[in-house]
């Protein structure tokens, strides 16, 4: 659409210049320049009229252009879509089968080996069971004959210690086979006199046999008495030829164990240890013990060393590395002492 536009503006024009005049005076004509300058303000409207109508034309024709523009190119992204869509597709259910394809390949062959490897696994389970049955049939036949044969042995042999046992103890077999059939005889028959008869010969016997336990219990208790009377009687000879009888005063000798240690700064402590026949140590004890000077010779020396070795080693008889250090280490202490 065509239209008008209308523009005013205010332009300033400078000027200047210089003019000469010739002056007339009384001695004659002079002439003078004169200089003159400024600014002048002039206003200027311009109207410009413009044309549209060709250009909007041109417009409206590509305006046109570019709608077809848009629909080919709007027609063309929906079919590339449509395209990569089915292209996709397509690419999905290639990969999907080729996947499902691969996979079922690998597992028909993993199936066939595994068939395979079950089909020779049970041929060999078969081959090893025929065997196992063929050993096992071997077995029994191999059992049953030395079964046979040491059972023939072994019943001789029972045989033979049954005859062996019964020469060894024929009395006491023999005289179990003659109670048996006493016992017996009053009830394998019927008659009354038969069992009277044996009724009395078995209380007869019974009471025999119950008079000889009596009197063997009875000479037990006699021996035993008589070997408590002699071994009492010479105990008592015994305390008899020991015995003193007199009435004079003595020394008793109690054994004891007194033991002084020294400290730091020289403190010296002591300890005593007495038997129960002295009962708890006192202090006069200790003081006597303190006066009493120690002397001992080579002959109670060996003495001692023979004892404190046997009761050092039957106090660490174990032979592991802790009992082996504190033996040692008490020996060297009781070494260092008797030095």
């Amino acid at each position: 659409m065509s239209y008008r536009r209308s523009f005013t503006k205010t332009i300033p024009v400078h000027y200047s210049g210089t003019e000469y005049a010739t002056v007339s005076t009384g001695e004659g004509s002079k002439t003078v320049s004169v200089h003159y300058s400024g600014t002048v303000y002039e206003t200027v409207t311009v109207n410009v009229n413009v044309d549209t109508d060709s250009f909007e034309n041109s417009v409206d024709r590509c305006n046109g252009t570019v709608n077809v523009l848009t629909g080919s190119v709007t027609a063309t992204q929906a079919a590339q879509v449509a395209s990569i869509r089915e292209n996709s597709r397509k690419v999905g259910e290639t990969i999907i089968q080729g996947f499902f394809t691969t996979v079922q390949s690998e597992i028909s062959q993993q199936i066939m080996e595994i068939s395979s490897r079950i089909e020779a696994t049970l041929v060999h389970l078969r081959e090893m069971a025929q065997r196992c049955i063929a050993k096992q049939k071997q077995m029994e036949t191999d059992y049953g004959r030395l079964a046979s044969r040491y059972g023939a042995i072994f019943e001789d042999l029972n045989k033979e210690l049954e005859n062996r046992i019964y020469e060894l103890d024929r009395p006491t077999f023999k005289f179990k086979e003659t109670s048996d059939k006493t016992a017996n005889r009053g009830l394998g028959t019927d008659l009354a006199s038969v069992v009277a008869i044996s009724g009395a010969e078995n209380g007869h016997l019974e009471a025999m046999l119950g008079a000889s336990v009596t009197k063997r219990q009875a000479m037990g208790a006699i021996g035993k008495a008589n070997t408590f009377l002699v071994k009492q009687k010479t105990c008592e000879k015994l305390l008899d030829s020991c015995s003193i009888n007199e009435s004079t005063d003595a020394v008793y000798y109690a054994p004891v164990c007194y033991i002084e240690t020294k400290g730091e700064s020289d403190v010296i402590n002591s300890e005593l240890y007495t038997s129960e026949f002295i009962g708890k140590p006192n202090n006069r004890l200790a003081e006597k013990m303190k006066e009493v000077t120690f002397t001992t010779n080579e002959f109670d020396q060996d003495m001692l060393k023979t004892h404190f070795s046997a009761e050092v080693a039957d106090k660490y008889a174990y032979s592991d590395s802790h009992d082996e250090r504190v033996r040692d280490y008490i020996t060297k202490l009781f070494n260092n002492t008797l030095e």
